[in-house]
């Protein structure tokens, strides 16, 4: 009996699109003999569809066409069963989900949201846990981790929104300890969006502003002189992990930017993008020291399933950079690997295995007491207990007197009210003897 993978992928996104592409791609290279691939699209607004055409890059050419003849889902949690609901009046369940393949890029989908969600509803799925895709996300606290682990990166500074804004004279001076050409960038997005090169100090309002457009959180790095800008992919866990080859990215441009990656330059090749990519010229004992940093950096995030990690190479000082780590890189870096003569299908295959492995670990793992730990326990103990019971007291003490008011013989009752009447004449009288006096 086949599998059923749900592929989760789109979302509310600058990346919306690159991430449909991944996904399709990767849809296209899971063996459909052992695992029957359920497509699950997230569009802008985050809701969430399914559907066979949903498989087909060429239907994505109209959005709103797609999602036409799709249906609206939910995933959800049935006992022990993962199920894609129908949404609407008449909720339906369409089918079983057994893993969920999350190829998402950018905010909700890569950042850990989608990973907690999955979380509390128990599902299996491959990729990283909430803590390191919230950290790969954020470049700012992973530069921050390395630096702590001792992994290169380049000097930073970074800073919010709303402190540039109220003091830009503190912030550019920060920035101004930095040594110029400096890269400007959103922290949590990825794929070259809203990133700028700044020469000098006058170029720095604008790129800021472009950054801030996509960020509240924005870092300042100093660029690296003679640069290499090399790529390695790792796979594994916490425990044990394996390199792909290195490979050089032949840029046009000052860096490489997302014009470059997605825009032009592209050839399609048996569902592999191709840029202008080579192996690095440089010594084996740096290639070593590569897949060491890489292995350490992945290991240093909580890292899990498939990960890219893009170095900067000062090539005349030898000097290496961690530059970002990407916990759902574009085709899960299956150009990579192919390198090594591992096939896109057998990628996908060590990512199911290293998910059932982890699903696994966590039903080990104790995450709550069986049994009701408050049955047999009084919550009510000591202090409190004792001034509810006074309280209580209080009450039937009260209720006694007011029985005893009730039990009072009706003589003593008329003589109270005889009592009254006579102190009432006596007064009648003293105010009529007042009123003769004045006369």
């Amino acid at each position: 009996m086949r599998l059923n993978i749900g592929v989760i992928f789109g979302g509310k996104s600058v990346e919306h699109e690159i991430s449909i592409i991944s996904a399709v791609e990767v849809m296209a290279n899971i063996d459909t003999n052992k695992y029957k691939v359920i497509p699950i699209y997230i569009d802008k607004e985050n809701t969430w569809y399914t559907g066979s055409h949903l498989k087909d890059i060429l239907h994505y050419r109209d959005i709103d066409l797609v999602k036409r003849y799709a249906k609206k889902v939910s995933l959800i949690r049935k006992d022990k069963t993962f199920i894609l609901q129908s949404q609407g009046p008449l909720k339906r369940s369409l089918c079983v989900i057994d893993l969920v393949l999350p190829i998402g890029h950018g905010a909700y989908l890569e950042d850990g949201s989608l990973q907690g969600y999955l979380n509390m509803l128990g599902v299996p799925y491959i990729g990283c846990n909430v803590l390191g895709a919230a950290i790969g996300q954020d470049k700012v606290i992973q530069k921050d981790l390395f630096k702590q682990n001792n992994i290169p990166v380049c000097n930073y500074i970074w800073f919010y929104d709303y402190e540039y804004e109220k003091n830009k004279k503190d912030i550019v001076g920060k920035i101004n300890t930095l040594n110029y050409p400096l890269y400007v960038k959103p922290a949590t997005l990825g794929s070259s969006i809203g990133i700028s090169v700044v020469k000098s100090e006058q170029e720095l309002d604008k790129a800021i502003k472009e950054a801030i457009k996509f960020d509240r959180k924005i870092i300042v790095e100093e660029k690296v002189n003679n640069l290499k800008e090399l790529n390695i992919s790792v796979l594994g866990n916490y425990e044990k992990q394996s390199v792909s080859e290195i490979e050089e990215i032949n840029s046009n441009e000052e860096f490489y930017s997302f014009k470059e990656k997605y825009v032009e330059g592209y050839t399609k090749i048996k569902g592999n993008h191709v840029k202008e990519k080579s192996k690095p010229l440089i010594s084996k004992e740096m290639i070593e020291d590569i897949k060491t940093i890489a292995m350490k950096t992945f290991r240093v995030i909580n890292a899990s399933g498939v990960s890219r990690i893009d170095f900067l190479i000062d090539d005349k000082n030898k000097k290496i950079y961690v530059n970002e780590i990407n916990t759902i890189p574009g085709d899960l870096s299956s150009y990579l690997w192919m390198a090594k003569k591992m096939s896109t299908m057998e990628l996908i295959e060590h990512l199911i295995k290293l998910a059932a492995d982890e699903q696994k670990k966590k039903e080990e793992t104790i995450y709550a007491f069986p049994g009701n730990l408050l049955e047999k326990y009084d919550i009510l103990k000591g202090e409190k207990l004792k001034k509810l019971e006074k309280q209580e007291k209080e009450k039937q003490e009260q209720k006694e007197v007011v029985k005893k008011e009730e039990k009072q013989p009706e003589k003593e009752i008329n003589n109270k009210q005889e009592s009254k009447k006579k102190n009432k004449k006596k007064k009648n009288k003293s105010k009529n003897k007042k009123k003769w006096y004045f006369k």
